[in-house]
């Protein structure tokens, strides 16, 4: 979010580390949550038991939702359409091991 103009300020109130460059990085999905409600508003589109043909031909910011890995809620990625720019952790995708998605967000970009 720091090189597209909507930076991440360190005294927004979220839990942020800080990188190389300087700049402030969320790492918790609940903060990116607020973080991109607050910046862009409510989601365009919000699934539960989410599957990639739930976001097909949409571009933007999916966040995923759920329970099984140990330390984190769930994860943050870009959506192009057709796949993830890494791994999407949606239903049935191989690289979930013990998480379970729950819900998953779409903020689509134009």
């Amino acid at each position: 979010m720091n090189k597209t103009g909507f930076p991440v300020k360190k005294e927004a109130g979220y839990a942020t580390v800080s990188g190389a460059d300087g700049k402030q990085y969320l790492f918790r999905v609940n903060d990116m949550m607020a973080y991109l409600e607050r910046e862009f508003g409510k989601p365009e589109r919000t699934v539960k038991s989410p599957k990639e043909t739930d976001f097909r031909g949409q571009k933007g910011i999916l966040v995923v939702r759920g329970h099984g890995w140990e330390n984190a809620r769930g994860h943050v990625t870009l959506w192009d359409g057709a796949s993830c720019s890494d791994s999407c952790h949606l239903l049935q995708n191989p690289d979930n091991g013990t998480f379970i998605p729950e819900t998953a967000s779409l903020w689509v970009l134009h």
